[in-house]
């Protein structure tokens, strides 16, 4: 990896291919490709299933699993638009990330920036997994038990309930064909966007990382011992001064990030705990087989990692930021010039304000926010359980 953004070369592929970014001058065909793919796979696809959504039957058991797939899509669309609204963000994001001073230019920065490059690596192929899955056994798990136990077929997605059975009947191939389309760029898109989003967070956990190894070593070695008092001060003074210019550009790095992610993060959280709450009613009231169970198990998974991995980032990054004021500690101040000591000083206060990424400032990006969401989940499924049990009787 020659620069920190090769990390997202997987993104950058599935990007181009989905239409969300190219050069930054692109041509004008492939201006007419992105207008055409997006227009197919979401602006058509979003009002079939809005319409689908109007037209649903008023039960639990049809309204369920049409809610769950509806409010997806909606964060999925959210993702999309934050891609082209942010590209200008994006792209600062991405000079930050390959400036000279994000370069890992030691053997400890270097182990630093590879295990949190291999920890994102295993992390894309364990959300593509899951979501590969969930969509396998949701659009051809169907096909086979109809070719083996010759089981009447029905659309993978919504049942396009604001149509005609004639109509439906007669081009049923064709909505077939095209809901799975649907759903899989859907997939893809959460897929590499979700992961582009923890990935921005993992990296400025990696920086932090790299900033306190700094401080903890900013020692003189033997041979600079031997140098004279001022030699020693100004030598120390100018290390300090590069750590200081890191942690400055790591400040900025995390305000374009709370930037890009502010909306997002509000609706992802939001959406995914709602539909976290209709998949475990979905769970309970659609008719069990393996199937289901299967393909409800990896959707569940797959949105509660959602919540989960960057409320977790979040938690890391804070974590990091009160963990520079111990660093900032052990580094060798005592027989440093008070021009060295007076600098330090105002670096640890400013430290002990920790970043903190928040969605429209209503919530922190934390295992606390995590929990909280998942209680409150858990509470309105029983509550609707309740409900549909006092119904039935």
């Amino acid at each position: 990896m020659t620069r920190i953004t090769d990390v997202f070369s997987l993104n950058f592929i599935f990007w181009k291919f989905l239409g969300l970014w190219g050069k930054s001058a692109p041509s004008k065909y492939n201006m007419a490709y992105t207008v055409f793919y997006l227009f197919a796979s979401l602006f058509v696809y979003d009002i079939f299933l809005t319409l689908n959504l109007i037209h649903t039957p008023r039960k639990l058991e049809t309204l369920v699993r049409e809610t769950m797939f509806y409010f997806n899509h909606l964060v999925a669309v959210t993702k999309i638009l934050m891609m082209f609204i942010m590209r200008k963000k994006i792209l600062v994001i991405f000079d930050l990330l390959d400036c000279e001073e994000f370069k890992p230019n030691d053997e400890n920065s270097q182990e630093i920036m590879k295990r949190k490059t291999d920890f994102y690596y295993i992390y894309w192929r364990i959300v593509a997994v899951t979501s590969n899955l969930s969509c396998f056994m949701l659009v051809i798990g169907p096909l086979i038990k109809m070719l083996i136990w010759k089981i009447e077929l029905g659309l993978p997605v919504c049942k396009f309930y604001f149509m005609s059975d004639e109509l439906r009947n007669k081009y049923f191939v064709i909505w077939y064909i095209y809901q799975s389309f649907g759903i899989y760029n859907q997939m893809v898109n959460n897929l590499n966007l979700d992961t582009f989003n923890c990935g921005m967070l993992w990296m400025a956990v990696g920086q932090l990382q790299i900033l306190k190894t700094k401080f903890v070593n900013l020692k003189l070695n033997d041979f600079e011992n031997g140098l004279d008092l001022k030699s020693r001060d100004d030598m120390q003074i100018e290390r300090l001064r590069k750590y200081l210019t890191h942690y400055e550009i790591i400040l900025k790095y995390c305000a374009t990030v709370q930037d890009i992610l502010n909306i997002t993060i509000f609706v992802q959280l939001g959406m995914s705990s709602i539909v976290i709450c209709v998949g475990l009613c979905g769970f309970v009231a659609m008719p069990s087989n393996t199937e289901t169970a299967i393909f409800m198990s990896s959707y569940l998974i797959t949105m509660t990692m959602q919540i989960f991995v960057p409320s977790w980032m979040g938690t890391q990054i804070s974590f990091e930021c009160g963990e520079l004021m111990s660093a900032a500690y052990c580094c060798e101040w005592i027989p440093r010039s008070k021009l060295f000591k007076r600098s330090l000083i105002l670096f640890v206060e400013r430290a002990k304000t920790p970043v903190r990424i928040t969605g429209l400032k209503i919530f922190t990006l934390s295992l606390d926010t995590f929990t909280s969401i998942m209680k409150t989940t858990y509470s309105f499924f029983t509550l609707i359980r309740q409900l549909q049990v006092d119904e039935v009787n």
